[in-house]
């Protein structure tokens, strides 16, 4: 998968705590489970505000 930037960074770290997660949700306490899933929300917010800056860029070049 492809992102819109070119940093592979933020999907390196999604990936990593998807597979954190599947890993938790079959093994770990419901705490855990909890844990990896608000920490699965932060990465998305994060990814998020960094993506929605291009997407408005992008928007405004098509204005005028």
């Amino acid at each position: 998968m492809e992102t819109m930037t070119e940093d592979p960074g933020p999907e390196a770290m999604l990936d990593a705590c998807i597979a954190a997660y599947e890993a938790v949700k079959m093994h770990g306490t419901s705490e855990m489970q909890l844990a990896a899933r608000v920490l699965l929300h932060l990465v998305g917010e994060q990814i998020a505000r960094e993506v929605t800056p291009l997407a408005t860029d992008a928007c405004n070049e098509n204005v005028g």
